[in-house]
């Protein structure tokens, strides 16, 4: 039985909200997992996993040490931002996840193709090279991409070659992890992927459970083994 956190000490979206969480909720509930509402980083200990669903307010030193030691011991912590820095959201993320080898940007990633909008912000990717199991094409919407400035972090979800970045090019990372100690970190770019519209859509519930529930396979492709620094 896994135990999940989410994390609400830094003014996240709550998952007991019903009107945008409440599908991923009864999910993982039917599945016999254990979420409960993490109200003190300090109590991280209790849980397997800890989401950090759109955090609002950086992290303090002690905080990341905390979340550090979580990693370190065999903990998975998922953080999950937003496009444009709304809310500063960026900024509260990249508090911590520069620990990690890792920078959310203040960016938007635009596919005229794949995408369920015609301003190109819903993202549609198949480029999912971890955590796929069951899972061929998954949305992102409004999604910010990924600076990885560490040899130890590996993509997880790519968008499409018709995808790019302002700051960050063509077909920009925008899901990545990092291994530290027996546990990850996971960062990404849409904290929307899994609420009440999105996962619905594509294999967004199996990629979400994936991440959760700790279901992975390695895609092997070129891009998977290209070097994506910037």
């Amino acid at each position: 039985m896994i135990r999940i956190g989410w994390d609400i000490s830094h003014r996240e979206f709550t998952i007991r909200d019903y009107y945008y969480f409440s599908k991923l909720y009864d999910t993982l509930i039917s599945l016999g997992a254990v979420v409960e509402e993490l109200m003190d980083i300090r109590n991280i200990n209790g849980y397997d996993v800890a989401v950090f669903n759109y955090p609002e307010e950086p992290f303090n030193n002690e905080e990341r040490r905390i979340i550090r030691r979580f990693v370190e011991q065999g903990g998975r912590v998922i953080i999950l931002g937003y496009f444009r820095n709304e809310d500063h959201i960026a900024d509260a993320i990249n508090s911590l996840a520069i620990d990690f080898g890792v920078i959310l940007l203040a960016d938007e990633v635009i596919d005229p193709v794949n995408s369920l909008d015609p301003k190109g912000l819903f993202l549609i990717t198949s480029r999912i090279l971890h955590y796929n199991q069951g899972v061929n094409k998954i949305l992102l919407p409004c999604t910010a991409s990924l600076r990885i400035i560490s040899n130890g972090v590996h993509p997880i979800v790519y968008a499409e070659e018709t995808a790019f970045s302002k700051q960050n090019g063509c077909a920009p990372p925008v899901f990545a992890r990092v291994q530290i100690g027996k546990g990850e970190m996971i960062i990404g770019g849409s904290c929307v992927f899994w609420d009440n519209y999105s996962i619905e859509k594509f294999d967004n519930k199996k990629f979400a459970m994936n991440l959760l529930l700790g279901r992975t396979m390695i895609v092997e492709e070129q891009y998977a083994t290209e070097a994506h620094y910037y």
